[in-house]
């Protein structure tokens, strides 16, 4: 294609690197604004649903021999705010899968920049669409007994690792997607967060877990996420659990995020 055809096919106002981002970002945000059950409502309610449930029917735990988390209503809500990443991540997947489809995603390629930038801006958003379920999952566990001893500081610091778990986990869901180009990827993955969810620290403390279930708990990524979040709101904001936290989702961002990019070069390669 010539040089001229190139300009010509180029989407108005992207420009490099920068552009790339900014138009995946925002035709993704678009889509969403169609249709924000799945992208925006569809991530709080299984989170929203536990809170109620283990507050209203499960606070008496705390009366089992070797429970020490304290009020369990408190205990939980650091846990199940996790839950939105876990149980909501990777909506954006199905676009991926779509545009490859469609071949809008390959159009892009004439773009200045990496193809990856496409799986990048993608990413910003899924970070970002899971703010407001956080948000709401964080002021209906606060309104039904859940604690906040360190003020905005904390619920930023619990917002953010929400965020980061979210984005995560996604490249799970990036690599399936490219590797599939089936648009339904995020619902048929959806339930391997129930696993991950329930043998982590999210709703019981490592204490009153059987045996298999605690070591199992205890090499879940999950777990520290959830430690660093329960610390943020019932602890110390700047803590060792936030720490090792920050750790384990740098290494699974990493090893997720090369699984999606890695999908995308050998689709890049055989096209």
């Amino acid at each position: 294609m010539s040089p001229l055809a190139r300009r010509a096919a180029r989407p108005a106002g992207s420009t490099g690197s920068a552009g790339a981002l900014s138009l995946v970002f925002r035709r993704q945000a678009a889509a969403a604004g169609r249709d924000p059950g799945p992208f925006f409502v569809l991530p709080a309610m299984p989170a929203l649903l536990m809170i109620v449930v283990f507050t209203a029917l499960f606070d008496r735990i705390s009366d089992v021999p070797g429970y020490e988390g304290g009020d369990y209503d408190a205990f939980v809500l650091p846990g199940v705010v996790v839950l939105v990443a876990l149980l909501g991540a990777g909506a954006t997947s199905a676009n991926v899968a779509a545009d490859l489809r469609s071949g809008y995603f390959d159009r892009l390629r004439l773009l200045p920049a990496p193809p990856g930038r496409q799986l990048t801006g993608r990413l910003l958003f899924e970070s970002v669409r899971l703010l407001p379920g956080t948000v709401a999952v964080l002021a209906l566990g606060l309104l039904l007994g859940g604690q906040n001893r360190n003020g905005v500081a904390g619920l930023a610091v619990v917002v953010a690792l929400v965020a980061l778990l979210g984005a995560a986990y996604s490249g799970v869901f990036y690599a399936v997607a490219i590797r599939t180009r089936d648009p339904q990827t995020p619902f048929q993955l959806q339930p391997l967060g129930l696993p991950l969810a329930f043998l982590s620290t999210a709703l019981v403390p490592l204490a009153v877990m059987p045996g298999w279930a605690e070591t199992l708990a205890r090499y879940n990524p999950v777990t520290p996420v959830v430690d660093a979040s329960r610390e943020a709101l019932l602890g110390e904001v700047w803590s060792h659990e936030l720490l090792v936290a920050l750790a384990v989702l740098a290494g699974a961002m990493a090893v997720t995020q090369v699984l999606a990019w890695w999908s995308l070069h050998v689709h890049v390669a055989g096209s």
